[in-house]
């Protein structure tokens, strides 16, 4: 392999870990915005056309219904909530990509603690030079209250009946 060869491939992998490194960066974005309360920067973490999916809790289509709903979502009365996110594995080709995460998180409502478990699969775009979520689907494995925990009889509490 020639000098030029090796450098190209350098650059080449340099590149493919950089987009990932700006993707970790992006998802970890979304949790912080969540988590310190900023629901109003969510979303410009997304492409126009974006699709989100909250399990059973929501769906957004766009990026004038992801503000609304995430925004609704710091008016709730009595809300509290904190999201954790571990093992995020990323694939990226050219200006696309997906990705792979897990989700623990803590939710509070009128005073009932939930415990709330799932996994997020994401499409990522890159827009000017910028990534950004083109989806990003949440598949709840529990939502439960913390005095019942999560091998009660009924693994969705949440969900509107």
């Amino acid at each position: 392999m020639s000098d030029a060869e090796r450098i190209t491939a350098l650059e080449r992998r340099l590149g493919l870990l950089e987009d990932k490194d700006a993707i970790r960066a992006l998802r970890d974005s979304y949790h912080a915005c969540i988590n310190d309360g900023h629901y109003d920067q969510i979303a410009e973490l997304f492409t126009d056309d974006a699709v989100v999916e909250l399990g059973y809790l929501a769906r957004y289509e766009g990026r004038e219904a992801i503000n609304t709903g995430f925004r609704g979502m710091g008016e709730r009365e009595r809300f509290f909530i904190k999201q954790y996110i571990h093992s995020h594995q990323i694939q990226v080709a050219d200006d696309g990509g997906t990705g792979v995460s897990y989700l623990e998180a803590r939710y509070g409502r009128f005073g009932v603690s939930y415990l709330v478990s799932g996994r997020y699969d994401d499409r990522y775009q890159r827009v000017d030079g910028v990534w950004r979520f083109a989806e990003m689907i949440a598949t709840l494995y529990y939502t439960v209250p913390a005095g019942v925990g999560w091998t009660g009889d009924d693994m969705h509490y949440l969900r509107p009946r």
